[in-house]
């Protein structure tokens, strides 16, 4: 399976890393996380609950669309805590200047600050079980879920598998969707041949009860690895 460039992270505003000492803690906090469904709301639900049980802070998970619409609210105070890819942190702390295949659309937002590490996420393209489509070579000119306005780091995913097969997103026909969920969604209304989503989250179980999906590989062989190496240079982060 194709390992997500994406870390769950636990992003918070300063106040709780630099000050917090000298400052009383608040009541509670919230939480801010991708949409009920995804991987990362499951996650911030569950340190939710470990906050309020071990502290005397009553934490509350704050779904919003996706991460990179909730990003910029760390450095406004209104949101404390948010679980993050590694992707969308990095870009909004380092500001434009810190970019991705060349891209950077997110805004800079200084005062956020990583506080826990998480584990790698993996991910895929996803097609339903009946498709045709077997390897990352037979997605070219099929219908592929893009865009993520709400879930940029998505799209880079997307960027650096597609490059795998030596394709770019000229290569296939963008299905525009804001987040994973309505990626999905697309694929089983039979809108979009392949689309992706982190494994193992609850999103993907409802879907493979539903229609039946599968995973497509990584190709792996040498031509695929010479692929990886000169895409290399174009995912690199750029300073």
């Amino acid at each position: 399976m194709n390992r997500n460039l994406s870390f769950g992270l636990i992003a918070t505003f300063i106040f709780f890393t630099a000050g917090a000492s000298a400052q009383e803690l608040p009541k509670s906090v919230s939480v801010g996380s991708n949409p009920p469904g995804t991987l990362f709301y499951s996650l911030a639900s569950g340190l939710a609950k470990v906050v309020s049980d071990s502290a005397a802070i009553q934490a509350q998970v704050q779904p919003y669309a996706g991460t990179s619409t909730f990003v910029p609210l760390f450095d406004t105070g209104e949101l404390d805590l948010g679980v993050v890819n590694a992707v969308d942190m990095s870009m909004v702390y380092r500001g434009a200047s810190y970019k991705v295949g060349g891209k950077n659309p997110f805004p800079h937002v200084a005062n956020s600050r990583l506080i826990m590490r998480g584990s790698p996420l993996r991910s895929s393209f996803i097609v339903r079980k009946d498709a045709p489509i077997k390897t990352y070579a037979d997605v070219k000119g099929k219908r592929v879920t893009g865009e993520y306005p709400a879930q940029l780091a998505v799209w880079y995913n997307l960027y650096g598998a597609l490059s795998n097969a030596g394709l770019t997103w000229n290569d296939v026909k963008v299905v525009p969707v804001p987040a994973v969920n309505e990626g999905v969604d697309a694929l089983v209304q039979g809108r979009a041949d392949v689309t992706t989503h982190a494994i193992g989250s609850a999103k993907l179980k409802e879907t493979d009860a539903a229609v039946g999906i599968r995973f497509i590989s990584l190709d792996c062989s040498k031509l695929g690895e010479e692929r990886n190496k000169k895409q290399k240079k174009l995912l690199a982060w750029k300073l």
